[in-house]
């Protein structure tokens, strides 16, 4: 990809990652513009969870650069890239009895001295993220004693508390009932309008179709498609997930949907 894109929050150029001698990911290399909402696609086992860990800082890549605001994430303190990056992991259930307003206020520690003090300005953080996440009723109850949507939305109002420029969210709507399922998509678009960056992997390919403005398909550890929802067709499908499928139009709405039928013959 060659020189960075100053306009580019997230930017990745030739990032190859490798566990013990198992080559993980191939020449990755993308861009991601200020306020849009990314989705980062494709079957299990593609590396998007990876890459995503490699982007956040997590993971050090054997080769390539990543670029977040145009700081090199890697050579960042861990406070320092905090205040500028969240990675909301999949499914995260606390074994602590912390109250929600008490693992919300986990999103300030990048702002603070103090693991135990807290700042009005702190404070006032916390109850904006709660409110925009609609918890603010729950935040004296223990987060072991929510259901699995309500804890997701603890995860993303700690995010929000943080105050990054870019989220990262693995899965934000993995085992969610639909209505828990829309209420996250819409605080992550809501999110986008405010001016931060999302980039999410999402196991369903319709749910990205509503949301995203761009998809990324993974396979295999390697890029194989990045496109605008409306391009979106059944040799795409068909060429990351080996199935074929139809793409239906939503008549009320500028949206597509895929209808898969059957597994492609190899």
């Amino acid at each position: 990809m060659g020189k960075s894109n100053a306009a580019a929050t997230i930017w990745v150029n030739g990032v190859w990652f490798a566990y013990d001698g198992n080559q993980i990911l191939h020449d990755i290399s993308f861009e991601i513009p200020r306020g849009t909402f990314s989705a980062l696609l494709g079957p299990n086992g593609a590396g998007k969870s990876t890459l995503l860990k490699v982007i956040s800082g997590y993971l050090e890549p054997q080769r390539g650069q990543v670029l977040v605001c145009n700081q090199q994430v890697h050579s960042m303190k861990d406070k320092d890239r905090s205040r500028l990056i969240t990675y909301v992991a999949p499914e995260y259930r606390s074994a602590f009895e912390f109250t929600v307003e008490e693992a919300v206020l986990m999103g300030r520690i990048a702002y603070s001295d103090s693991v135990v003090a807290q700042s009005q300005r702190d404070l006032k953080a916390a109850e904006h993220a709660m409110a925009a996440t609609k918890i603010l009723h729950l935040r004296h109850r223990p987060v072991t004693s929510l259901s699995s949507g309500e804890q997701q939305r603890v995860q993303i109002a700690r995010a929000i508390c943080q105050d990054p420029a870019v989220l990262l969210l693995d899965e934000p709507t993995a085992h969610l009932d639909m209505s828990f399922e829309i209420e996250i998509m819409e605080i992550l678009t809501q999110l986008v309008r405010e001016g931060r960056t999302v980039l999410a992997i999402f196991h369903d390919v319709n749910l990205a179709l509503r949301y995203a403005s761009t998809l990324f398909f993974m396979k295999q550890g390697r890029f194989v498609e990045s496109i605008r929802p409306r391009e979106i067709s059944p040799e795409i499908i068909e060429k990351v997930y080996g199935a074929k499928s139809r793409i239906i139009a939503d008549p009320h709405a500028d949206i597509r949907y895929v209808v898969p039928y059957s597994i492609a013959k190899p």
